[in-house]
C-alpha cells in the first residue's frame, strides 16, 4: 500500500511519526542498486540539490506544525544558533549520501539513528509540554492569549495555533511526510536548480528518500516516495497547492525570526553576500510561482545573477565538480567562533 495523495498522507496526523520498524533489517522492497543509484544522483548533482533543499526549508518554515517543532527545540532563534544547526544537518545529509546507511556499524547508519532517536525524544518533550499547558489552562493560570515563556523562544500552544490537547500527536506520519516532501520536492523540477537529468534518474533519487524515509521511522503507507514519477510529483503538487503555498501567503509567528536567522546564519558560515533575505525570498516567490516581492535593484540584481549561475553550473564543464568538492569543504568546515 503507498499513499497516493495528499490525502492519504493526511490520515497519517494521529499516528506517531516513529513506526518502530526495525532499522537493522532492510525492508523487503529495498533494491540496493537502485538505492545507491539514487546517492550517485545526489553526488553528481549535489551543488543544485543541496540548493533546493535549502530552498524548501526556507519556504517550509511557513506550515505552522514543522515551525512549532523548530521553535520548541530553542536552536534556531538566533544566527548564530540557526547557523550551527542547519551546517549540522548539511554534514547529516553528506554523511548520508556518501556512506552506507544500511551498514548498522557505519557513522552513516549511526547519524540516521540520531536523528530518528532525537524526533522521538522531542516528540515526547512537547506533548508533555502541551498536556502541562492543557493543565494550567484549567487551572486558569494562563490565557490563551498570554505568552507562556519557556526560555527557548517557543510561545503558549493556543497563541501558535496549537491546541493544548493531551491527545493531539505531535511528529506525526504526516509531519514526518511533508519533512520528506521537503528534501524531494523541489529536486523534481530540476530545470529550476541548473540539474540536467532523465525521469529515470530522478525516480532514483526518489527511491533513495522512499529507503531514507522508513529508516526515520516513516510507515510505508505514508512514505510518499513509494511511487514513481508521475505519482510523486502529484502528491508534491497537491502538498505545494494546499499546504505550503497559502501557508507562505499566511506565515505563522515565529516565521520572520526563523528566516532572518536562517538567511543569516547562512551568510555568515558560506560569507556570501549573495544570500541576502530579499534575494533568496525572491527567489522562493519564483519557485512558488508568486509574483516577486518588492526589493531594491540591487537585491533584484542578485537574483538574477544567482538564477544565471544555477543555469550554468552543469553546463560549464568543470563547474559543477569545482562547486561541489568547494561545497562538501565548506559544510564540513567546523563553524566559526
Amino acid at each position: 500500500m503507498q499513499p497516493l495523495t495528499l490525502r492519504d498522507l493526511q490520515r497519517g496526523a494521529t499516528v506517531p511519526g516513529d513506526s518502530g520498524a526495525p532499522h537493522d533489517v532492510m525492508p523487503p522492497w529495498m533494491d540496493r542498486d537502485r538505492f545507491d543509484r539514487g546517492r550517485e544522483f545526489i553526488q553528481r548533482h549535489l551543488p543544485g540539490v543541496f540548493l533546493s533543499q535549502y530552498m524548501a526549508l526556507l519556504v517550509g518554515f511557513s506550515v505552522a506544525p514543522l515551525l512549532d517543532v523548530l521553535l520548541f527545540t530553542g536552536k534556531s532563534s538566533t544566527v548564530e544558533q540557526s547557523m550551527r544547526r542547519y551546517v549540522s544537518t548539511g554534514r547529516r545529509l553528506l554523511l548520508w549520501h556518501d556512506g552506507d546507511v544500511w551498514d548498522v556499524n557505519s557513522k552513516a547508519h549511526a547519524s540516521v539513528m540520531k536523528v530518528r532517536n532525537m524526533h522521538s525524544k522531542v516528540a515526547q518533550a512537547i506533548t508533555k509540554d502541551r498536556k502541562g499547558c492543557e493543565s494550567r489552562g484549567k487551572q486558569g493560570d494562563k490565557t490563551g492569549e498570554q505568552v507562556h515563556a519557556m526560555g527557548n523562544g517557543h510561545t503558549d500552544c493556543k497563541k501558535n495555533g496549537m491546541k493544548a490537547d493531551s491527545d493531539k500527536v505531535f511528529i506525526s506520519q504526516y509531519d514526518m511526510a511533508l519533512t520528506q516532501a521537503g528534501f524531494v520536492g523541489f529536486v523534481l523540477y530540476p530545470e529550476k536548480f541548473g540539474i540536467c537529468c532523465t525521469i529515470a534518474e530522478l525516480e532514483d533519487y526518489i527511491f533513495f528518500w522512499r529507503g531514507i524515509g522508513y529508516l526515520l521511522g516513516i510507515e510505508d503507507r505514508y512514505n510518499m516516495c513509494s511511487g514513481n514519477y508521475a505519482e510523486t510529483c502529484r502528491i508534491i503538487d497537491q502538498i505545494g497547492d494546499e499546504v505550503v503555498k497559502p501557508a507562505f501567503l499566511n506565515p505563522p509567528q515565529g516565521f520572520d525570526l526563523a528566516t532572518t536567522s536562517f538567511v543569516e546564519g547562512m551568510q555568515l558560515h558560506t560569507k556570501n553576500r549573495q544570500l541576502t533575505k530579499g534575494t533568496m525570498f525572491s527567489f522562493a516567490h519564483d519557485l512558488l510561482d508568486f509574483p516577486l516581492p518588492e526589493v531594491s535593484m540591487a537585491e533584484w540584481c542578485k537574483l538574477i545573477i544567482l538564477k544565471w549561475l544555477v543555469w550554468l553550473v552543469e553546463r560549464v564543464p568543470g563547474m559543477s565538480t569545482f562547486l561541489t568538492r568547494n561545497l562538501s569543504v565548506l559544510v564540513k568546515r567546523e563553524n566559526p567562533d
